[in-house]
């Protein structure tokens, strides 16, 4: 069995294989395929086929860094990984704060402290009165203190 030519051979083209031969669209030489170059191609399409369905495909893995999310900690405003019940620095317990507190000092903490109440309540989407409640609980926690 000879294996049907991938090149023209009068200019060299690739050449488009059709049903029943082949094709050079850049000289129009026209070719015909043999019944055993039928055969011989098919045959080697369905092994191949046949093997790829056969085989397990093994899982494509990717891995990524992954940076673990942080908070601050209450006392020594340290970045400590979020979650934890004591900072390991300072070693006071971190979790008495409520999920609602937890965001108006990361909030207050970002801003180095100084916030505008109306515009951290539209930013936190948060009533004033919440927000008001919030830092007087941070305040009585000793998380905040007044300047």
């Amino acid at each position: 069995m000879s294996a049907p030519p991938s090149r023209c051979p009068r200019c060299g083209y690739v050449l488009r294989y059709t049903r029943t031969g082949y094709l050079c669209d850049f000289c129009g030489l026209k070719g015909t395929r043999t019944a055993s170059d039928i055969i011989a191609s098919t045959e080697t399409s369905l092994r191949r086929k046949v093997q790829e369905f056969l085989e397990p495909r093994k899982p494509i893995t990717y891995s990524q860094p992954t940076q673990k999310p942080m908070q601050i900690c209450i006392y020594c405003r340290m970045n400590i990984p979020f979650g934890s019940v004591s900072c390991p620095l300072c070693g006071k317990p971190q979790t008495s704060l409520n999920a609602q507190d937890r965001r108006v000092l990361d909030y207050i903490t970002a801003h180095e402290g100084t916030i505008s109440i109306s515009t951290a309540a539209a930013e936190l989407s948060m009533p004033l009165d919440q927000l008001s409640a919030s830092i007087e609980r941070l305040k009585a926690f000793g998380a905040l203190k007044q300047e």
